[in-house]
């Protein structure tokens, strides 16, 4: 039993007993996962280049200390970024983002705003076009 105990390592996620050997750090099923979320930073950094862990966190949902995990593990480099202390235009939270002019809860705000009076406004279009009358005619009657 000794011998076997030796040649186990585990999981750095789910502790989950792998093979001495392995060249991964974490099981099969937590190495997806880990790839996964690397991924979706890559993307993001493709899209932003240069941008913080902060406003990672914040646009992505992804933990800090996760993002400092990848950094500590050489899978990402950390640069300075001349761009630091940028204020939101709605709400004036830090940003610490170049690429983005409005916080993430700000945009979602406008943007449902922005659908809403779509709807309103196709909503008043519509009902006008049901009744096949201009407006105009209806107020110069009215005199």
């Amino acid at each position: 039993m000794g011998k076997l105990s030796r040649r186990l390592k585990t999981c750095k996620r789910c502790k989950t007993p792998i093979h001495e050997n392995s060249l991964r750090e974490y099981c099969s099923r937590c190495y997806g996962i880990v790839e996964e979320v690397f991924d979706k930073i890559r993307e993001y950094l493709r899209e932003y280049p240069g941008a913080t862990a902060y406003e990672m966190e914040q646009r992505l949902g992804i933990p800090i200390h996760v993002i400092n995990n990848f950094i500590k593990d050489g899978r990402l480099v950390e640069i300075p970024n001349e761009h630091l202390n940028l204020q939101c235009l709605r709400c004036g939270c830090l940003l610490l983002s170049a690429y983005h002019k409005y916080c993430p809860i700000c945009e979602t705000e406008m943007k449902n705003g922005i659908q809403k009076a779509k709807e309103e406004l196709s909503g008043t279009l519509d009902s006008s076009k049901e009744t096949g009358k201009m407006h105009l005619n209806y107020y110069l009657r009215k005199k």
